[in-house]
């Protein structure tokens, strides 16, 4: 959310609704959802499944249609933002190395430019994936190929990260190195960024802000900013703040009550 009112969000989202038809008729899934995001933070979005939260990524990317309401991005020069989507496979080309799955998009787009290639050997320079770039996806772990898929995203030098339930294939441990490698990359790319997950303790070590969506139809039911650093938490320290356990509790309450909601 804006902490200065009268900078323009880089994304916003204005009663926003979508419904999908079944031989049962109109399904409402999404309720009047508003929201805004600034450039170059890094907001979640949390809620019971099914609620709707991959939806709404899949609007922002303009690969649905909201029934009703509007999708907006502010640029300076008016153009279209460049959308990357990362989803829960990696969906790696296991006949291709590294560099080549990396470059695929590239190659699609026909962007496979001196310049951009470079970008490509730079971000492996920079995040340490050079070692691997002649490899093929089978011999490289979840973790690492999770890292390259988001290499590959990057390639395309997107306006705006959407991130689909991206570690939940992985375990436990590799899925904490995992998150705070992407986030610590995306932060360091100065890139705009949404997350779906289901984990809360996820969505508070990566996030900026948090959106805690109802169930379906889902709307937004709270909007929970996270202020380790303006608390004097160090991102490396957070997980064991008392801070950390205060916004687990408030969501978890917040998702607990929507998971009870029409119970009989």
């Amino acid at each position: 959310m804006s902490q200065n009112s009268h900078q323009k969000p880089f994304l916003r989202l204005d009663h926003v609704n979508f419904s999908y038809y079944s031989n049962l008729g109109e399904v409402k899934v999404l309720n009047d959802i508003n929201f805004s995001i600034e450039k170059g933070s890094f907001a979640a979005l949390v809620g019971p499944s099914g609620c709707g939260k991959s939806t709404i990524l899949s609007l922002i990317a303009d690969l649905l249609k909201p029934v009703s309401g509007y999708i907006t991005f502010y640029s300076e020069d008016f153009s279209a933002p460049r959308v990357g989507y990362m989803l829960q496979h990696d969906h790696l080309l296991e006949w291709r190395t590294v560099f080549q799955n990396i470059t695929l998009g590239l190659e699609i787009q026909k962007k496979k430019t001196n310049e951009n290639l470079q970008l490509v050997d730079n971000l492996l320079e920079k995040y340490h994936l050079s070692h691997v770039r002649n490899q093929k996806p089978s011999a490289l772990s979840g973790g690492m190929r999770q890292r390259i898929a988001l290499i590959r995203t990057l390639a395309i030098r997107p306006d705006l990260l959407l991130l689909d339930e991206p570690f939940s294939a992985l375990d436990y441990q590799t899925r904490l190195n995992v998150s705070k490698d992407v986030h610590d990359i995306i932060k360091s790319e100065r890139k705009t960024a949404i997350l779906v997950t289901h984990d809360i303790s996820e969505a508070i070590s990566m996030a900026d802000v948090i959106f805690v969506l109802t169930k379906s139809p889902c709307t937004i039911k709270d909007v929970v900013p996270i202020a380790f650093e303006a608390n004097g938490i160090r991102r490396e320290d957070m997980r064991k703040s008392s801070l950390f356990q205060e916004y687990f509790d408030q969501i978890w309450r917040e998702m607990q009550d929507e998971n009870t909601k029409n119970e009989p």
